[in-house]
């Protein structure tokens, strides 16, 4: 791996805790979104990591792909009588999330987007030291 690549690297890391805060950022927006018994539920997204492969074999990666999986709509059946979209036993469907899971995600992908932007710091610092080597 050279000073170079590890921009990039880093880089994919930034995009993939971004979209990973984006969907944990979505799922705690509608983890209370109700609707009627025979409706979909909102569906859990969750980030998917894969590792880009180094084109040589026994080189290093070459960072992060990110994707999005979606989860059931099958939610939770809950009893709020009070709500004007409840079925007639006073039932609404709401998101199978996990609000503490999703915080949890949320503070690991902060931390791991902290690091990615560190990493990028330190290499733009050492390549413009490597720039003023010359000069």
């Amino acid at each position: 791996m050279t000073l170079f690549s590890a921009l990039g690297i880093a880089g994919t890391g930034v995009d993939a805790m971004q979209t990973w805060i984006d969907a944990a950022g979505g799922n705690v927006a509608n983890a209370n979104d109700a609707v009627a018994t025979n409706q979909p539920a909102y569906a859990e997204q969750t980030a998917v990591f894969t590792p880009v492969t180094a084109a040589i074999p026994g080189d290093p990666g070459q960072g992060v792909q990110v994707s999005i999986a979606e989860g059931s709509t099958a939610g939770v059946i809950a009893y709020e009588p009070n709500n004007p979209i409840a079925d007639n036993q006073g039932d609404v469907k709401l998101p199978n999330v996990s609000l503490s899971d999703q915080l949890v995600g949320l503070i690991q992908a902060q931390g791991g987007y902290q690091a990615d932007t560190n990493v990028m710091s330190r290499a733009v610092a050492a390549y413009q030291s490597g720039l003023t080597i010359g000069s």
